[in-house]
């Protein structure tokens, strides 16, 4: 959180904070005639917008944020209501990260104040002025009150599923009785988890590779509207573009305007996230190439660079092939992380290499164990190259395989390019 949002922080204004507590969630539009009359009172001195805020610096702020801003005319409050609030100082912040047990809760701030300091940031700030009902108005009105309630506003986000878009987007969802379910449902622009998180993630030379690595192929589906919806800019795409019916039957845009209330200076996004291929296989071929080299040389600073290359090559992605196995088993990455093709390419296995294939390396002989352990590496590492070809299998981690197929490869080879050890005269002689 930045120094201007915690300052906002101090300042933070719920238009629940006169209210009782309430245990239950307030029942839809619909459900009781009595109760939405007395919405359609209150909501008629309010209107309902959405403001999205375009990427800023950090990584987390690339992806963008919405918030939901409700004005009431007669008292003159015009609150933004966010989904988006974590604290890094929290208890076992990291620990939570780690683990997908982040906890994120919601809070409303001064419409004013909070765009401004969006603006502060550089970013840029678009607003959806929403056509709802005066019934529909004051049962959102409702909920976020209901929301706002230390025992309601916490939840466990999720990047893709559960976040500050996705709870905005299931919000209006629940004010317009599921008018987005059938229109959300249907495919979207081809755009996957994956392609849009490298999409976004493209100019950072630690996050891209990262989460090339650890998404597994759940993340490689093809979007429908609904799930492209957890980045608040497409969210707002699709919402401008919707149709809806009213109480009394008659279709109309949901959106009634559509504006930019700043433009931010900084560089846009991509348009598509770019192609890594080429460059990662070349990566991965001069690497290989220096392998097989170095095994063949006998200077001494030639052995020197190969078998430090060897042990942090080997001790790295042993490290991170067991972190893959645990995200994709024991922690809530599991739906993103796990079904993960790259364990065959990064895995627990890579500790013996390091240890044996180093060594091999640094004595200049070729030992069995060495020898089979690398053999065995890199057929693991073809064999997940291979399983590619499979349909049901496939897996949009060109990057990763372009890099670690031909080192795997070539530090089998470097095994046996080494001379065999020759046995000393004194074990001749026995």
């Amino acid at each position: 959180m930045t120094v201007v949002r915690r300052a906002l922080a101090a300042a933070v204004l719920l238009a629940s904070s006169a209210l009782t507590a309430q245990t239950a969630p307030p029942p839809a539009p619909g459900v009781s005639a009595s109760l939405d009359r007395a919405r359609a009172v209150r909501g008629a001195r309010m209107s309902v917008a959405i403001i999205t805020y375009g990427p800023g610096e950090f990584v987390f702020e690339k992806f963008g944020h919405i918030a939901l801003a409700l004005t009431d005319s007669s008292t003159g409050q015009d609150i933004a209501f966010n989904w988006g609030m974590f604290d890094f100082n929290q208890p076992n912040f990291l620990g939570r990260f780690l683990t997908g047990d982040t906890k994120y809760w919601m809070a409303g701030y001064r419409t004013a104040d909070f765009t401004a300091a969006y603006i502060g940031e550089n970013r840029t700030i678009r607003k959806l002025q929403l056509q709802l009902s005066p019934a529909q108005r004051g049962a959102i009105a409702d909920y976020v009150t209901w929301k706002a309630q230390d025992a309601n506003k916490y939840y466990r986000y999720d990047y893709y599923a559960d976040n500050c878009a996705t709870r905005v987007r299931d919000l209006l969802n629940w004010a317009l009785n599921g008018q987005l379910d059938a229109p959300f449902q249907l495919a979207g622009s081809g755009r996957t988890w994956r392609n849009e998180t490298a999409r976004i993630t493209a100019s950072d030379p630690l996050v891209y590779p990262g989460i090339q690595i650890a998404l597994g192929r759940t993340a490689d589906h093809v979007l429908t509207k609904w799930e492209e919806s957890f980045l608040p800019e497409l969210l707002a795409n699709h919402l401008a573009a919707l149709t809806v019916t009213d109480a009394s039957g008659a279709r109309g845009r949901l959106v009634s305007s559509d504006s930019v209330l700043f433009t931010a200076s900084r560089p846009p996004m991509p348009d598509a996230a770019p192609s890594r291929v080429p460059l990662a296989l070349a990566l991965g071929l001069v690497l290989a190439a220096l392998v097989v080299l170095l095994a063949g040389a006998r200077a001494g600073g030639a052995r020197f660079v190969l078998v430090a290359f060897s042990a942090l090559w080997f001790a790295v992605g042993a490290l991170l092939g067991t972190a893959l196995l645990l995200a994709g088993t024991v922690t809530k990455h599991g739906p993103y992380m796990g079904a993960n093709l790259t364990v065959l390419q990064l895995h627990p296995l890579m500790f013996v290499a390091a240890v044996v294939v180093t060594m091999a390396l640094w004595r200049g002989v070729r030992r069995r164990v060495a020898v089979g352990v690398s053999a065995l590496v890199a057929l693991l590492s073809v064999v997940g190259l291979a399983l590619q070809l499979v349909p049901s299998l496939y897996q949009q981690s060109g990057v990763v395989l372009a890099v670690i197929v031909p080192v795997h490869l070539a530090f089998a080879m470097a095994m046996l390019r080494l001379p065999l050890q020759i046995p000393s005269r004194a074990a001749r002689a026995r």
